[in-house]
């Protein structure tokens, strides 16, 4: 074929890219690439250039990608084009993936984010999950995909606009037209050119030869691309990704190999797992090459050499494939499909060779086996997690379990087993190749599975081993040659030559060789059935190339490339072939055509060697398999169905996947080639089960029997596998993991037996002919199974020989005297000796079928089970031996399989197996677990009921006694079976009864199908009965303990929203639960099957206890009746009939009895042998119940009736107790079983209704022998009798409802009169409580009116500090020793700033109520977090438009406007300081003996943990005050007025001031600190610091040695205690000690601040001083004013009562532990303060604070302003900062502390002056905010509030005055009367609120303010208001017009805080810091940020967000719920300094 000169420009251009670009793909290269593609598409044309990019194209440096240029950046399949489309949306990892129940077809069907917000689905029963990002797409408007019409508002078809789209298209150019398509195809040429040449094998030995040859073979042809030979070529060593390795083990190794730092390493691992591959170094030398991927490839991951050439080519596919992804779905001009169809049309033709394709065969250099390491791995971990516990150090235990443990408790221990089996490798990071001990792995060590005599090969040998498999025992000796080998024959009786060569041409792709596999050749012919043929399949008419499965086309090619690529390019081409798949329709079925043809191969590839499984192409499969009309066309065409059972069936039995006409016979698993642990298979399944629940493939079934036998064909496999004996002596030594990989096969078998059974139905009598049909092909292959017949070949089976029968010895109640006994036969089998099996999936398999078909009559199915040897050996058969016995035998050899293994689960509940290990009980958890329950042990227990309608019940009772070891049980020989033990001998008595009450009453799934009731409903409603009976659960813990069948019932959620009641959550740690409506208690079952012992009891209590609240009745008098559905037609319609039998009743008489005799001659406790006797009435109540024949005319004892039998049949006639009525009777008497008696009673009335003249003749027999009184047996039937209705007693159901209504009166009448009494006392305690202090006349309305303001008499009280007993020693606290409680003092970030150039948070600010002491919750979420709804338009299924509201994320609060702080929080426990040390110093120890643990508490910090409530702590706070007194109005109550107060009082300060020099000695504050110390303090500390101050406190040594880090940072090290320490508290007075102790406790604190960074003091390297000084004195103070801003943040939005203020609803806890810190800050200054005579760092820093303090507030004042500049520049050693740029309440704090003590201010003064400076920030900062008032005044708000000019005009003069003062002012109107002024003014209201609020709990917490109760008077007032006066400040219009220049002194402060300011702005040093400074706490009630309503919706917006470091998708999302961002958790992209991104990000 001859090139067009564009063509061959474009091979050109491919050929010399890699030498222009010097063989280095950068971006360059890739920009390069993408042009040239783009100029070739459109013919060279820029004119057509333009039209495809809608634009001028992007320059030539930048990168060209057609989507963006089109404005497709969310994806062509959401542009206004693609209406009328399918969306085909690909989903992204952790994507939200929406399933509707009610519209899909099958659980495949699903919907994404945007298409379902999209459409209407109102009411409809929704399911959310996630995509795992393996290739799954929305299937919005595939009309296949749903039952019922999905419209979507952005894909439904506009028929009219879609119509004259189609007519105004224009006709591209030939020109065009022609270009597009040549450029696709050399582009795919191209790509199969190159990958044609990669090698598919990466891990074959690399040599210097080989290497170049390869180099040599990749040439591309001279016919197309002309090229020359290199002579001197370049390569390139590769590293490749897979699923087995970290990023931190690949980091390591590649950094090491190539000798470059770790960075290096790190670098190409994240781009190999990320890409998929990285490019390591380039070099020459190919032998460097060779050397460093040694190196590398120690750690086994796969490196490759190729010539850099090659790997250049191959990143230019990578980008081609990215090229063709981009421009698929893109339009040109107005032709919206040409493009996608070109591609589509282009990948169905053949590929034109441009290369040798050396490697396009494939499997031509051999496979890796990657699975088998996988597998390896697996193991590895699950025997660790099994065996493992039993490890230390690596060394194997001998594994000894308790026989006593509850074997129920575990389970569901294999759950977790199901969930790791089901995992994948996560993306980031590669599963870990785990080492374990040698130990470990003989621990894990497979059984020998090969077939008897067969020889071992020397390859599977050393495979075997070196898979980590012991080496092979000796060879046994050679059996015994198996009789009847005339028996032996085979299903192939037809010469199939024929058909394998029609076959083999089918297929003209070799599948390649698993490696190291022993090459068996198939033992036996294949079966004729397995070589049919569907009709189409073997036609040979001519088709279209892309249909002929005989011929390769480019599509094909590429596919079978797949394994070639590398993650991304796998990924981008699955994207390509799904988005073509989903839009073009006709592609999607030749896809799936030739996907089918290819499968065989691809799945030998998935399985065997794929790298990484989870980007497989196979995964593609699931677009096709779950379309009908796809499915059927590739099963008549493809014969897929037979190939995908042969798929499986090959790779199971040889793991080696192979054709039909490959399959043996004969073959079994293949344990010992790890094919049953592969966990890829899974895989398989899922796809087998999607054609099962195709509709044409269950016809298929039905019709065709072929498909039924290679079902069964791959069913009987795992048939008994995993076989036990129990182990007698000795427990085992070694437990073997086989039994883990089997579960895993096992759970993918039951549930395809159940998807085969349900492709079955008898709706029609042609389907019922059908079921019947093959029902007795599945019973027959399960008959040859059972009888031992497959046992030659099933070898690892637990049939070891034929099966065998005997004969019981005749029971006693089935003999009559002139009758001969009846004698039963039965299989011979000892459950305790004999080898048995879990695994049963044909049983199972033909138990489904049963169920399918339990609307037919018990005579058709005994007639369809009914075989004889004859029929066992027709046509089709195997390979067998099978034994000649009657019909019924071969029955009963049936049924037997699941009793055993309901008598080997009694034996294991009894710890009569304990000595198999573990192992044994995880399997009876997965048997009886929650997943594998119903496919599993219900399968049983089915079964049997099945056995009992379609046998002789009273033969399969007599089985279940000799299989339970009970026959001499009830022959009433109450003897020990050998091997059992009493109590074991009653246990599995126990079981046996509850066997039978489970057989009887368990009737959910026996009720015959109709159309009216969905068969799963009866399921679903026991299952949240019986979940749900216990206790209200969550909806995540509910679905745990359903089957995954039962969650996705479509009807689930409508029956759970029926049956329960659901209660919201109340917290943030709280969730929602679901409570059973207590009238369903009633159908709730005790005995289910499933039940342990101890559910059994609790779930009859609730029924009692609900019972006895309705009935009024007693608990101990409710009798729990089985309520047993009636069964009116079919199969299970005579299910009771085996009670109405004479063995029947012997088992209850010889139960009954056990009790009686065993009292007497057994050491059984009472109390069990009450247990087991409320079995047994239970199973006899039922029995009762069911015996429906109530005959009361005649007197008939030889009647077919249990109520007969039990009056009237004798055991022993001499007996006395010879009857079961006897029985009872006798137990009556018995006050030892008093508790059972209300249940006899019950029996007793029951046996009198159903027959009451036999009733009447059984108690006169009694009566006349003497032994009871007639009348005491009818007075025992009176109304003490427990009634529980039956449905067809009516007398009963009146008596109950009567007593109901009785109850119910009697219980309103109790309650109404509770009532009454407690009102009457709550009146007395009232009265005498307040009857002195109560004022019942016209002081009434006085208080009314009374304000706390117009107080004038004070009142005072004294408060104590909290005084509790010490939580190490319980001794209660006191002031002999030194005690205190926690606190936690850490940096916070809850303070807020408001963004005022963010109108949002503005907003907020304007929206903020007037008083925060109001309840909220009616604007909750407050602001912003609220405002995260937006409008949706959605279309309903009827093409309605309709709009909703969608709650979106909401916009979270910036952290660049946050302020961190120390915040101080405790827990209010109190503790010794000694006892202190002694915990601490155990923390120490814990540590330390504890390395490997993760401990709670970091010592390096100082913290540690409560042991009481275990909250977090850092310092120790001592209570050493007295009593603190509050009082009213106490500091409010002033000496001077204000005003006075600034104009004198402030001179003493300044003379203070002047006299203070810096350096001098800090005695002038001794006087202080003495008045202090003697004032609050306790004596006899204060004593001790009076006499130290003098003479110098002694060192802290002694005290403070456990509190330094570095003396107990070790283990080991303890204080000293040498007695001739003149330290030691021998040579130490008590107050001494006390002192020490003291000291050392605050130079904890001190340590504490300073290891937290909790200063903002800076200090030299080596301060002046002594190092026991007490420094960071201002940060305590600081400390206070924080904690105490973080509580009023709190308390906002939250109510308190009229008249009080925020103090009431501020926790008393929180209040206390502000007192006692705000205390400790004082004190810890007095402390330092007085050290050494007052010579420390403490005073100083103490004068410097308060110096500071003064010039900072008093800048203004007229007496300062001679200092003035001089003294803000040179007094500190740093620059003073300005008050204004100082948050103006934590100022106050401090200076509450500092300032206010040291010049003796009154405390109120300094109040107003900071509320002055507050309102001052608030106007500095509106004013300083460009444009606020410009965009206030465009956006006027309606709800701003009205205000009056005389509250406008003073603070209009205030603004006007602060902006002629300020230095960024700006003109702009502000008039009284204007929008500003009034909107300013709101915004100042707001800001001075909190500022109140936190002063108030200020002056309470630290000057005792005890505001009173105001009455109602003001309750209408605003807050502000409220506080105002409470607190006696001015109001704002005072404030106002005192900062005014006719305000005085306050006007001048106000001018010296705004000079400061100006001149800190020319300060280098203090300039960052006062304009950062110029912001205003937030004002408004504080929320997280608004989260979505669904979390699918937060999942949503995380696939928007990049990681902020990588700019790639992130990886474990998290989101902070303050600001928003999302960034990765658990990540190493974002890993710094060792501390994760969400660690950096609280910083």
């Amino acid at each position: 074929m001859l090139l067009t000169s564009r063509e061959r420009r474009l091979c050109q251009i491919l050929r010399d890219l890699p030498v222009k670009h010097n063989y280095r793909y950068d971006d360059s290269a890739k920009n390069a690439l993408l042009q040239a593609l783009f100029k070739s598409l459109t013919a060279e044309n820029d004119d057509f250039l333009r039209v495809l990019f809608r634009q001028a194209p992007p320059a030539l440096s930048e990168a060209w990608h057609l989507r963006d240029a089109q404005g497709l950046v969310e994806g062509a399949e959401y542009s206004e084009e693609a209406r009328g489309r399918r969306c085909g949306h690909i989903f992204k990892n952790a994507e939200a993936v929406y399933r509707c129940k009610t519209c899909e077809v099958d659980e495949t069907c699903v919907l994404c984010g945007r298409c379902f917000n999209s459409s209407e689905h109102e009411g409809h029963n929704i399911t959310v999950n996630y995509s795992s990002g393996n290739g799954g797409c929305c299937d919005c408007g595939d009309p296949e995909a749903w039952r019922r019409p999905v419209n979507c508002a952005i894909h439904a078809a506009e028929s009219s606009k879609s119509a004259s789209k189609a007519r105004d298209h224009p006709q591209l150019p030939a020109e065009l037209l022609e270009s597009i398509r040549m450029t696709i195809g050399r582009t795919f040429d191209y790509i199969c050119d190159v990958i044609s040449c990669s090698p598919e094998q990466l891990r074959l030995q690399k040599t210097e030869d080989s290497i170049k040859h390869d180099e040599r073979l990749s040439h591309l042809a001279s016919k197309w691309y002309e090229e020359s030979d290199d002579p001197d070529p370049e390569f390139a060593l590769v590293l490749w990704n897979d699923e087995k390795h970290t990023v931190a083990e690949v980091e390591n190794q590649v950094a090491r190999a190539c000798k470059k730092e770790r960075r290096f390493g790190l670098e190409k691992a994240n781009e190999t797992n990320d890409v998929g591959r990285s490019v390591v170094t380039y070099s020459k030398d190919v032998k460097k090459l060779l050397k460093i991927a040694k190196i590398i490839e120690e750690i086994k991951i796969t490196v490759t050499i190729r010539s850099s050439r090659d790997t250049f080519r191959e990143q230019m596919c990578g980008t081609m494939i990215e090229w063709l992804q981009d421009i698929n779905g893109c339009s040109v001009g107005q032709d919206h499909d040409v493009l996608r169809n070109t591609i589509c049309e282009e990948m169905l033709k053949s590929w034109r060779t441009g290369s040798a394709a050396a490697n396009s065969s494939v499997g031509k250099e051999g496979l890796d086996d990657h699975e088998v390491e996988e597998s390896q791995t697996f193991m590895r971990v699950q025997a660790a997690r099994y065996l493992g516990r039993h490890l230390m150090l690596g060394r194997l235990r001998p594994i000894v379990p308790d026989s006593d443990s509850d074997v129920n408790s575990n389970e569901n221990d294999m759950d977790e087993v199901d969930d790791e089996a089901d995992s994948q490798a996560n993306d980031d990071e590669m599963d870990i190749d785990l080492d374990l001990a040698p130990e470990v792995r003989a621990a894990s060590r497979d059984l020998d599975m090969r077939t008897s005599g067969e020889p071992e090969d020397p390859v599977e040998v050393s495979e075997a081993t070196f898979a980590g498999y012991p080496p092979p025992p000796p060879p046994p000796p050679a059996p015994r040659p198996a009789g009847g080998s005339s028996h032996q024959r085979s299903l192939s009786n037809a010469d199939a030559s024929e058909s394998l060569i029609s076959l083999s041409s089918k297929v003209n792709i070799e599948i390649p060789r698993t490696p190291m596999q022993q090459s068996r050749r198939p033992q036996s012919k294949p079966p004729a059935y397995w070589l049919e043929q569907p009709e189409r399949y073997a036609s040979r008419e001519h088709v279209p190339l892309h249909e002929d499965l005989r011929q390769r086309i480019r599509l094909d090619w590429l596919i079978l490339f797949d394994l070639r690529l590398w993650k991304k390019a796998r990924t981008d081409l699955r994207e390509l072939y799904i988005q073509t798949v989903v839009t073009v329709p006709a592609f999607k079925r030749i896809l799936g055509l030739r996907f089918a043809g290819l499968y065989t191969v691809l799945s030998q590839l998935y399985l065997i060697a794929d790298r990484e499984s989870d980007h497989s192409i196979i995964h593609l499969s699931t677009q096709m398999l779950t379309t009908p009309s796809i499915i059927e066309e590739i099963v008549e065409r493809g014969n897929f169905f037979t190939v995908l059972l042969a798929i499986i069936y090959t790779f199971l039995t040889r793991r080696q996947v192979g054709h039909p006409w490959e399959v043996s016979a004969n073959d079994t698993l293949a344990f010992d080639a790890g094919s049953v642990t592969n966990r890829r298979t899974g895989n398989l399944f899922s796809h087998l089960k999607h054609l099962f629940d195709c509709e044409y493939v269950r016809e298929k079934l039905q019709t065709e029997e072929r498909y039924t036998l290679q079902v069964l064909d791959l069913i009987r496999l795992p048939q008994g596998i995993c076989p036990n004996v129990r182990a007698v002596g000795e427990h085992v030594e070694y437990e073997t993991d086989t039994w883990i990989g089997a579960s895993l096969l096992i759970r993918d078998i039951n549930r395809t037996c159940r998807v085969f059974a349900e492709s079955f139905t008898c709706r029609t009598p042609e389907e019922l002919a059908n079921l019947a049909r093959v029902i007795r092909t599945v019973a027959k292959a399960t008959v040859i199974n059972a009888t031992g017949a497959e046992r030659a070949r099933f070898d690892q089976a637990e049939m070891k020989e034929e099966i065998k029968f005997k004969t019981l010895q005749p029971f006693d109640f089935e003999g009559h005297a002139n009758i001969v006994q009846r004698q039963h036969t039965v299989v011979e089998f000892i459950v305790e000796k004999d080898p048995i099996s879990f695994h049963h999936p044909l049983h199972y398999t033909l138990s489904w079928l049963i169920g399918q078909a339990r609307s037919m009559s018990p005579e058709h199915l005994r007639s369809l089970l009914r075989f004889t040897s004859h029929d066992l050996r027709e046509m089709p058969s195997y390979r067998l031996l099978v034994p000649d016995f009657e019909p019924y035998k071969y029955l009963l050899a049936l049924f037997d399989f699941p009793l055993r293994v309901c008598a080997w689960l009694a034996q294991m509940k009894a710890g009569m197996w304990v000595r198999n290990g573990l192992s044994l009980r995880h399997q009876m958890g997965t048997y009886r677990g929650v997943t594998n329950r119903d496919h599993a042990h219900n399968r049983d227990i089915f079964l049997l009921q099945t056995a009992l309608v379609v046998y002789n019940p009273s033969t399969i009772l007599a089985s279940m006694i000799d299989r339970f070891g009970m026959d001499e049980w009830m022959r009433g020989n109450y003897v020990s079976r050998p091997g059992f033990e009493v109590n074991q001998q009653l246990d599995v008595a126990e079981d046996l009864i509850h066997l039978l009450i489970v057989l009887l009453s368990d009737r959910t799934l026996l009720q015959p199908l109709d159309d009216t009731t969905k068969p799963q409903t009866p399921g679903i409603r026991r299952d949240i009965i019986h979940i749900l009976c216990f206790k209200p659960m969550a909806f995540s813990e509910l679905c745990g303990r359903l089957s995954d069948r039962v969650q996705d019932a479509g009807e689930f959620q409508k029956i759970l929203e029926e049956m329960t009641n659901f209660k919201a959550p109340e917290g943030l740690s709280d969730s929602g639960t679901f409570e059973l409506k207590p009238e369903y208690l009633a159908d709730v079952d005790p005995y289910i099957a499933h039940f342990s012992k101890n559910q059994r009891d609790e779930a009859e209590n609730a029924y009692r206890t609900w019972m006895a609240k309705v009935t009024g009745k007693a608990a101990s008098d409710i009798v729990l009746e089985p309520r047993l559905q009636s069964i009116q037609s079919g199969l299970f319609q005579d299910l009771g009939a085996f009670t109405r039998t004479m063995l029947f009743t012997q088992i209850v008489y010889y139960s009954l009895m056990f009790p009686i005799i065993a009292h007497h001659t057994l050491q059984i406790p009472e109390t069990r042998l009450e247990a087991f006797l409320q079995v047994v009435l239970h199973l006899v109540l039922g029995a009762v119940i069911e015996d429906e024949k109530a005959d009361i005319d005649e007197m008939d004892d030889d009647a077919d009736s249990f109520v007969v039998h039990a009056l009237c049949k004798t055991a022993h006639p001499s007996q006395y107790l010879s009857t079961v009525f006897s029985v009872l009777v006798k137990m009556l008497d018995n006050d030892k079983l008093k508790a059972c008696h209300p249940k006899i009673r019950l029996i007793m009335h029951r046996l009198q209704q159903r027959r009451p003249r036999l009733y009447a003749s059984a108690v006169a027999q009694i009566h006349s022998s003497g032994n009871a009184s007639q009348r005491m047996l009818l007075d025992r039937l009176g109304a003490e009798s427990p009634l529980t209705p039956l449905s067809d007693d009516s007398e009963a159901k009146q008596k109950q409802a009567q007593e109901i209504r009785e109850a119910k009166k009697r219980q309103a009448l109790d309650r109404q009169a509770r009532i009454m009494a407690s009102f009457q006392q709550q009146q007395q305690n009232f009265e005498m409580a307040n009857q002195d202090s109560i004022d019942w006349g016209e002081a009434e309305s006085d208080d009314m009116n009374s304000t706390a303001t117009g107080a004038t008499e004070e009142h005072k009280k004294m408060w104590r500090y909290p005084a509790d007993n010490c939580l190490v020693c319980q001794e209660e606290v006191n002031d002999t020793r030194l005690y205190g409680t926690f606190g936690l003092i850490m940096n916070s970030n809850i303070f807020r700033q408001t963004k005022l150039r963010d109108e949002d948070f503005v907003d907020e600010v304007i929206s903020s109520p007037a008083g925060l002491d109001r309840s909220a919750d009616n604007i909750r979420p407050f602001g912003l977090a609220g405002r995260n709804r937006e409008r949706l338009r959605k279309m309903a299924s009827n093409g309605k438009e309709i709009i909703t509201e969608h709650q979106g994320l909401g916009k979270g609060f910036p952290s660049e406007f946050t302020v961190r702080g120390p915040v101080s929080t405790g827990c209010g426990h109190v503790m010794h300081y000694k006892c202190f040390e002694t915990f601490s110093l155990s923390t120490h120890r814990r540590q330390g003996n504890q390395i490997p643990r993760n401990h709670p508490e970091r010592l390096e910090r100082m913290e540690f943990v409560c042991p009481l409530c275990k909250a977090l702590g850092n310092t120790f706070l001592p209570i050493i005050w007295k009593g603190k007194e509050e009082a009213f109005p106490g500091v409010l109550q002033v000496d001077v007025p204000f005003g006075e107060w600034l104009r004198t009082g402030i001179g003493l300060a300044v003379t203070r001031f002047q006299k203070c020099a810096v350096g001098e000695d800090g005695s002038r504050f001794k006087e202080l600190f003495v008045t202090y110390t003697s004032k609050n303090i306790i004596s006899s500390l204060a004593s001790q610091m009076m006499q130290a101050q003098n003479k110098g406190l002694i060192s802290a040594q002694y005290a403070s040695r456990s509190s330094v880090p570095g003396l107990q940072s070790m283990p080991g090290h303890y204080p000293t205690e040498d007695g001739n320490n003149p330290l030691s508290p021998t040579n130490l007075t008590p107050e001494s000690v006390l002192m020490q102790e003291l000291m050392a406790v605050y130079q904890r604190l001190r340590d504490t601040i300073q290891l937290n960074d909790l200063s903002d003091r800076t200090y030299p390297l080596k301060p002046a001083g002594s190092p026991e000084d007490l420094i960071y004195t201002d940060t305590l103070p600081r400390t206070l004013g924080y904690s105490i801003a973080a509580v009023e943040i709190a308390s906002r939005g939250t109510e308190v009562e009229p008249g009080m203020t925020l103090l009431e609803k501020i926790p008393a806890l929180a209040l206390t532990h502000l007192r006692i810190l705000s205390e400790t800050a004082s004190s810890y200054i007095a402390v330092g303060g007085m050290r050494n005579s007052g010579i420390n760092r403490s005073a100083p820093e103490f004068s410097e604070t308060n110096v500071n303090q003064l010039l900072q507030l008093f800048a203004g004042h007229p007496q300062i302003a001679g200092i003035g500049l001089k003294a803000w520049s040179s007094h500190s050693k740093i620059l003073l900062p300005p008050a204004i740029s100082q948050d103006p309440f934590t100022f106050l704090a401090e200076c509450s502390v500092c300032l206010v003590p040291a010049f003796n201010f009154e405390v109120h003064h300094i109040v107003r002056l900071c509320y002055l400076l507050e309102l001052v920030k608030v106007v500095v900062c509106l004013m300083n905010t460009p444009n606020l008032s410009q965009s206030a005044s465009r956006e006027a708000r309606s709800d701003l509030p009205e205000r009056a000019r005389h509250e406008t005009s003073p603070f209009v003069d205030f603004v006007l005055h602060i902006r002629s003062y300020w230095a960024n002012s700006s003109e702009f109107s502000f008039t009284p009367d204007s929008y500003v002024a009034r909107y300013w003014y709101t915004m100042v209201r707001a800001y001075a609120l909190p500022f109140l609020r936190k002063v108030a709990i200020l002056l309470h917490v630290r000057h005792g303010l005890d505001l009173p109760h105001t009455g109602f008077a003001d309750t209408d007032e605003p807050e502000l208001e409220r506080l105002a006066k409470a607190l006696r400040l001015p109001s704002l219009t005072e404030l106002f017009e005192s900062a005014t220049p006719s305000g005085g002194i306050s006007s001048s402060l106000v001018v010296g805080w705004l000079e400061h300011w100006r001149w800190s702005l020319k300060q280098p040093t203090l300039c960052h810091a006062a304009v950062e400074g110029l912001r205003i706490n937030h004002p408004v009630i504080f929320e997280l940020i608004g989260l979505p309503k669904a979390y699918d919706t937060l999942t949503a917006e995380t696939i928007k967000r990049r990681c902020p470091t990588t700019g790639k998708e992130l990886t474990e999302p998290v989101l902070c719920l303050f600001c928003g961002a999302i960034l990765c958790s658990q990540a190493n992209c974002c890993l710094k300094n060792n501390r994760g991104g969400c660690n950096q990000h609280m910083r």
